[in-house]
Parts: C-alpha cells; structure tokens; sequence
C-alpha cells in the first residue's frame, strides 16, 4: 500500500478507494488517525458492508441460507440445488 500511496496518479477520491479498507490505510498513510484508529475504523466499516449486504440479500424471495458451522453443510446445500432443479 505504501508503493500505491506514493504514486502521483493515485489519490483517495478514487472510486476505488471506496473499497473496504483502502480508504482507511490511505489516510492512515496520510497521518489523518494512528494505526490503532486505521484499524477500528476499518473493521467498523466492514462490519457496515456485511450488515448492508445481509440486508439486500434479505430481500431476495428465493434465497436459502446455510449455516457454515453446519457439518452437513455440502448435503443441505445439494438438497436445495436438487430441490431448485427438479421445480425449475
């Protein structure tokens, strides 16, 4: 990150930059907040992407979750594929 940072083309209005944690490292290399405030403010806005995503895939009608700490997790996720397969 520090090789990106120090090229003169590169800058944090980047759309780009938006991404999850590159604004972050980029103003901690700017020295806008500490090591320590890059990181929290880094994982509070991943925990802000998840809640968003979690939002949006709420929304679709025919989705199926799966519990990663399932330890059928591979026959349950076989069992919707068929299932799906057979109604479509």
């Amino acid at each position: 990150m520090k090789t990106l940072h120090q090229r003169a083309d590169l800058h944090v209005n980047l759309p780009s930059m938006r991404c999850v944690g590159y604004r972050q490292a980029w103003e901690y290399l700017d020295g806008k907040y500490s090591y320590e405030e890059m990181r929290e403010r880094g994982i509070i806005a991943t925990r802000q992407l998840a809640k968003r995503q979690v939002t949006w895939l709420r929304s679709w009608p025919d989705l199926h979750w799966l519990d990663s700490e399932d330890g059928n997790i591979l026959q349950s996720g076989l069992k919707i594929l068929n299932m799906n397969t057979i109604v479509n």
